[in-house]
């Protein structure tokens, strides 16, 4: 069914921009409107004089190919359409639907039939990971995939945002690659369930050979499972069997000596890419690093000396040292009774005291004899 018949058969898609400023004119003639046609061109060249004339198609935005952010015209189609009628996700979901359906990627090609939302985004889903799969089969380590699940590795950023689809993990987020490239120091699982069109995402870190024996970073090691709302959930709240819990276990388990962090499975290339976002991959530190408290991570630096002088230094005499006693705060304490075991000199005063003693002794002997010398 053509636009036109679409049109014919529902009179509201007839309403023009025209008429719809007209409803602000309570005129019967409606020539007031003019104004507002006006005040409407006027805002259309403002608009075209401060905005570039380019659209931006790097983002990958659906919206973006279809209707092109470089008029205001355009952003007054999208912001009506996907702020008041529908959504923006649900648009951007119905633009890659019509793409695949014309490429005929679509199971369900007949439109007549899709009544709900959910009805068109499963049918994308599936679709969507149909053509993922035949563009990014060499950029995926798979581990393993029978009818109902799918397990794997995935290589390259580009391939981490295709099977990421539909989810809000950091690792396929559009434009971010230093989460996907840090977390690939690590080893970083997706997992698709076919028969109930979930994604999950598993994760665990592999530390490096100076983390082996520590315990103080233990909590950045645990196993973690995602859903696919980037939320962290317990691993028997997927639902999965244990036989594939158990497939995912024993890829993560560090301790294996088969278990290698993604990046290790990287192309040359793929690494060359990962070094411009976050640097030399861990082997390729010469020094240990020294993490800090908060996850920093620091770098000794080498100096190599290229000439060593020997050089005579003074040696200091160690100089006395003088102690200082505090007195004790008052406590339920007796003093101490220090005894003297040798007689302290005589002050000053006591030599004054006692020549004052002998010189009145002297005098009063004196007196003795004289009046002893004067009795008949």
């Amino acid at each position: 069914m053509g636009i036109k018949r679409l049109k014919k058969e529902n009179e509201f898609l007839n309403m023009s921009i025209g008429d719809m400023l007209a409803k602000f004119d309570t005129s019967k003639t409606k020539k007031y409107s003019q104004f507002l046609v006006k005040m409407l061109n006027e805002r259309i060249e403002d608009w075209n004089k401060n905005n570039p004339s380019e659209s931006i198609l790097s983002r990958q935005n659906p919206l973006d190919k279809a209707i092109p952010n470089n008029s205001l015209e355009n952003n007054l189609v999208r912001s009506f359409i996907c702020d008041w009628l529908f959504s923006w996700g649900n648009m951007e979901r119905f633009v890659d639907f019509t793409e695949l359906m014309e490429k005929g990627l679509v199971k369900e090609n007949d439109i007549s039939k899709y009544d709900s939302w959910n009805m068109l985004e499963l049918q994308l889903f599936e679709a969507k990971n149909r053509e993922m799969f035949k563009k990014s089969k060499k950029e995926i380590h798979k581990i393993f995939e029978d009818e109902n699940y799918m397990i794997f590795k995935p290589l390259t950023y580009i391939a981490s945002c295709s099977y990421g689809y539909q989810t809000k993990w950091c690792t396929a987020m559009i434009n971010e690659p230093n989460y996907f490239y840090n977390h690939s120091k690590g080893v970083l699982i997706y997992l698709i369930d076919k028969k109930e069109n979930k994604k999950f995402a598993f994760y665990k870190s592999v530390p490096e050979p100076y983390e082996m024996d520590s315990d103080f970073s233990h909590e950045n090691y645990v196993f973690k499972t995602y859903n696919q709302e980037d939320k962290q959930i317990d691993t028997i709240q997927t639902g999965l069997p244990m036989n594939i819990l158990q497939i995912i276990m024993m890829e993560c388990d560090t301790k294996s000596p088969t278990t290698v962090p993604n990046y290790k499975l990287f192309s040359d290339d793929e690494k060359n890419i990962m070094r411009e976002y976050i640097g030399k991959l861990p082997e390729e530190y010469e020094e240990p690093r020294i993490r800090m408290g908060d996850g920093d991570v620091i770098m000794e630096e080498t100096v190599e000396m290229e000439e060593t002088v020997e050089m005579e230094v003074p040696i200091r005499r160690p100089t006395a040292i003088f102690t200082v006693e505090r007195r004790a705060p008052a406590l339920n304490l007796q003093p101490r009774t220090v005894r003297r075991t040798q007689e302290s000199p005589p002050q000053p005063h006591e030599y004054v005291i006692s020549e004052l003693t002998e010189e009145l002794t002297r005098r009063i002997n004196d007196l003795r004899n004289d009046l002893q010398d004067e009795l008949p």
